[in-house]
């Protein structure tokens, strides 16, 4: 179906024409068949009937007068050669006559005809004629017909040949039309040269003479938008690339045009410059006037020369000849940072002082991330420029640090963030009465690391807060179901995180341990973040929950905030107790924190006991608990990680 429906057009009025035309050639042939066939066999019955009839009357009174030899009465009948049989019987199925002039066979079809004999007087049947009758001349005028419908058959096949033929004729201009379209070329005119044209190839001509008019108005509008497409490409290339490759404030390359500039000119000695304390100036003097010193910082690089490049922010780069030695390249950059201390910039109409630091790679196959290793240094050192030096591990560190990041993050993601819990005693009983959560990484193969070896470098990677929630869940959830009280510990960047704190708020709710839970605060985070602190303590305890302060007497707060902090328990730093047996000032110090202590109605807690005279000497001193290895290393309590 479908190839008819892509067929030529000319296949398609043929075949329609063959179709109509078979049509009707078989619906004429059909009838004309019936009604020659009926015909001629009418007549031979009716010749067959009058045979019939001009024996009749004499067969029927000699069978009524009972005479038997009928021969010369139906010799009329006989003497016809189409006649192949004649047959008289009586009444009662008796034949008194049986002619048969030719055998049996006959080639031709044969006309049986039968009729009923009666009584001359009283019209009663007497017997039965019957006459069959030669089909020759049916079959002979059903011949002459086959032969007559043959030869129209055939006069029809070849008028439908003359009029396919007639058809194409008809139908070239279309080709002709088609294959000049087909090779038209924009900006040419096709002339239809076609040797005769009725009205609608005419109107087809004149319509593709009118699309090549207005396809020569749309090239010439086309040609002159695509040249003015192409100045506005090329401008907006460069544009692109002006934005993609240089700083839109102050116009100078950026790291793309660096790090592309560095494999085009292999100069490796690059230098990281990065303004001090350029956080203040925006906060002080405005986000708009930090910008404008941005641009007067890069207006002063370009003047001395450095070819500068901004890499955001308040760094900026510049690439050092690699003919000078070392020594030189350190000279050149105590000069800079010299004269850039020396420089006066303008805010506002007030003048300023600059001082930057910065970070130096020598002809290194990685500058960048090398000059950045030697700035983290030479800030970490507080020094005004470093240079890297591979010997020093920095970068090994860096890449350790980075893979513990990624170490940390995968064990939160699969759960591997686990807790310990190390036993706490009270020194009148000797009776375990809390626990101390401690974090662990468990790695996949069951072994543990250590808090010390990723907490810092999860407070460096927005880590941290997901390590105290998951803390929190896990201990909270555990000791919903136990009678004894935990710690957990906290760091300041966890209570002025507030996302971190209504989590807390929230799980303590679900599991109802908020009134046997204790949050230990660094000695350090309430003196550096005493409002954070403070507000933190207050939402906790109006819960039910106890704040501890952890290594107590290591560090410079006084006793003073320790009242103001409504603290309960002081959990007394393990330098002093582990040497308590030893050191006199030690336990002159010791000492005074369990008087304190005692006065004000708080608890206290022993860290690092380790034997059993540690333990003994803080029982005498009064300390109301005891931690350590002594009293108990951390163990798991949750059965699944036993």
């Amino acid at each position: 179906m479908n190839r008819f429906k892509n067929a030529r057009l000319s296949t398609k009025l043929f075949a329609t024409l063959i179709f109509t035309t078979s049509i009707i050639f078989i619906t004429i042939t059909m009838v004309t068949f019936l009604i020659v066939r009926d015909l001629t066999i009418n007549v031979q019955k009716e010749k067959a009937s009058l045979l019939i009839d001009t024996v009749k009357p004499a067969v029927s009174l000699a069978l009524f007068l009972g005479i038997t030899d009928i021969g010369e009465k139906v010799s009329t009948v006989t003497q016809q050669k189409e006649v192949i049989r004649l047959e008289i019987a009586d009444q009662n199925g008796n034949v008194i006559l049986d002619y048969q002039p030719y055998s049996a066979f006959s080639p031709y079809d044969m006309i049986k005809v039968s009729k009923t004999l009666i009584e001359p007087s009283s019209l009663k049947p007497i017997g039965l004629i019957t006459l069959t009758y030669s089909g020759e001349e049916f079959s002979k005028t059903m011949d002459h017909f086959y032969t007559l419908y043959g030869w129209v058959l055939l006069s029809i096949f070849a008028i439908l040949w003359i009029m396919l033929i007639w058809i194409n004729y008809l139908l070239l201009p279309i080709k002709l039309i088609a294959n000049k379209v087909r090779n038209f070329k924009p900006g040419e005119k096709i002339i239809f040269d076609i040797p005769y044209a009725q009205a609608e190839f005419i109107q087809i001509v004149h319509a593709f003479e009118t699309m090549q008019e207005r396809v020569l108005e749309y090239s010439t509008e086309i040609e002159t938008i695509n040249k003015n497409l192409e100045i506005q490409i090329t401008e907006q290339t460069h544009e692109a690339i002006r934005h993609l490759y240089y700083d839109n404030l102050t116009a100078l390359p950026n790291r793309l045009k660096l790090q592309e500039d560095l494999l085009i000119k292999p100069i490796n000695t690059v230098a990281l410059l990065n303004i001090d304390d350029f956080k203040e100036i925006n906060d002080f003097f405005g986000i708009d006037a930090g910008d404008w010193l941005l641009t007067q910082i890069a207006h002063w690089l370009s003047e001395m020369k450095l070819s500068p490049y901004r890499l955001g922010g308040d760094e900026f780069a510049f690439r050092l000849s690699e003919e000078l030695s070392p020594l030189e390249i350190r000279h050149d950059i105590e000069i800079l940072l010299s004269l850039l201390n020396e420089k006066l910039f303008m805010i506002a109409e007030e003048t300023v002082h600059i001082r930057a630091t910065v970070g130096i790679a020598i002809k290194s196959d990685k500058p960048l991330i090398h000059a950045d290793v030697a700035l983290n240094k030479a800030r970490s050192i507080k020094q005004p420029y470093s240079v890297y030096d591979q010997s020093e591990g920095i970068e090994q560190r860096y890449q350790a640090n980075i893979a513990m990041s990624a170490q940390i993050r995968q064990a939160l993601i699969e759960h591997r963030i686990v807790c310990q819990y190390q036993p706490i005693i009270s020194c009148n009983s000797g009776k375990i009465e809390k626990f101390e959560t401690l974090v662990r990484i468990k790695n996949e193969d069951g072994t543990l690391v250590a808090p010390n070896d990723f907490l810092p470098i999860s407070q460096k990677t927005k880590l941290y807060h997901h390590i105290t929630q998951e803390v929190v869940y896990q201990a909270c959830h555990l000791f919903a179901t136990r009678h004894e009280h935990f710690s957990i510990n906290l760091s300041g960047s966890d209570m002025s995180d507030s996302r971190t704190v209504s989590t807390i708020e929230n799980i303590l709710r679900q599991t109802g341990t908020a009134n046997r839970v204790i949050f230990e605060i660094l000695e350090s985070e309430g003196i550096e973040n005493f409002d954070e602190v403070a507000s933190f303590i207050a939402r906790m305890k109006a819960l039910g929950a106890k704040i501890a302060i952890d290594d107590f007497g290591t560090g410079y707060s006084n006793f003073e905030n320790i009242l103001k902090l409504n603290v309960d328990i002081l959990k007394i730093d393990g330098s002093l107790i582990r040497s308590i047996d030893e050191n006199p000032r030690h336990r002159i110090v010791v000492e005074a924190i369990v008087d304190f202590a005692q006065r004000i109605g708080i608890d206290t807690v022993a860290e690092f006991v380790s034997s059993e005279e540690i333990l003994r000497n803080v029982t005498d001193m009064g300390v109301t608990y005891a931690q350590g290895f002594y009293t108990g290393k951390p163990l798991f309590l949750n059965p699944q990680l036993m």
